[in-house]
């Protein structure tokens, strides 16, 4: 791979690939946020996850941010013997992928810990990393907030899916974004980047969001796609590409599996609040 801004004409996103071949030096930190809900009787990624990020990226830190799994435990015994790992649960009610960051927020900041990293990446603990992102690309392009994957955007549907919402339509009106909505597209999976500049940015947009359900998670993909937009100065992108075109298969593909180009891949679960654990 090398570097290169690829403007898409489907959808109009720069596609920010990085240099993985580089011998240039590694200069950034990066964290990463990952918002967990664990399930005995489902498979778990969330340790080749971190396995990934420690063999990849030598200054990293890795919050695993739970959603009231019943045997957390089990997850505290797996990394037991792991290092820059901490294990925080999502006590607020918020919950999803949007309340487990703003908790890893909110313990990067009473730790004083936000200028110690340069990047900051918030997933769901199926969306792994699988191949080096090299980041200070995203320094030098000076590139601030950007979904991990974008989804192909259709402005008729997605504006009327968003003005039905008064929570949105509130949320454009305070970005001033009411003449940016052709810009909107989905943040797939809610996973997407920050720079350590907009950490507190973002949370300030988000901090009272409340999301209880798995729809109302999968609606706010939308949402986010425009504060992105708006931390990102204006500037539409993705880093990985459009979900459209990726070439592994997220519903029965093996996670596994090596022989990818792309940066993460997501193994779809569908777990929602009305999933339930098996019996102890």
């Amino acid at each position: 791979m090398t570097h290169y801004l690829e403007n898409s004409s489907a959808d109009d996103v720069s596609h920010i690939w990085s240099d993985t071949s580089s011998t240039k030096t590694n200069t950034y930190a990066v964290c990463f946020i990952i918002s967990l809900k664990y399930y005995r009787n489902y498979e778990i990624y969330i340790k080749y996850y971190v396995d990934n990020i420690q063999k990849i990226y030598e200054n990293h830190l890795i919050i695993i941010v739970d959603n009231n799994s019943v045997y957390i435990q089990d997850i505290h015994k797996m990394f037991e013997n792991y290092k820059n790992v901490i294990i925080i649960t999502n006590n607020d009610e918020c919950k999803f992928e949007i309340g487990a960051y703003n908790v890893g927020i909110k313990y990067l900041i009473a730790n004083n810990l936000i200028e110690n990293y340069h990047y900051y990446v918030f997933t769901q603990d199926n969306f792994v990393l699988k191949n080096k992102y090299d980041f200070n690309f995203l320094l030098e392009n000076n590139i601030y907030a950007c979904p991990i994957h974008n989804w192909l955007s259709f402005p008729d549907f997605e504006r009327n899916a968003i003005s039905s919402r008064e929570t949105y339509c509130k949320l454009i009106k305070m970005l001033n974004l009411e003449d940016c909505t052709d810009a909107l597209s989905l943040c797939w999976c809610l996973a997407f980047v920050l720079q350590k500049s907009k950490i507190l940015d973002y949370f300030e947009i988000t901090r009272d969001v409340v999301i209880t359900t798995r729809s109302g998670s999968e609606e706010y993909e939308r949402c986010l796609s425009l504060i992105l937009y708006y931390l990102n100065n204006k500037v539409k992108c993705s880093l990985d590409g459009c979900v459209t075109q990726v070439n592994y298969d997220y519903i029965s593909g093996n996670i596994y599996d090596n022989n990818t180009s792309r940066y993460f891949i997501k193994k779809l679960q569908q777990k929602n609040e009305n999933t339930v654990d098996i019996p102890t």
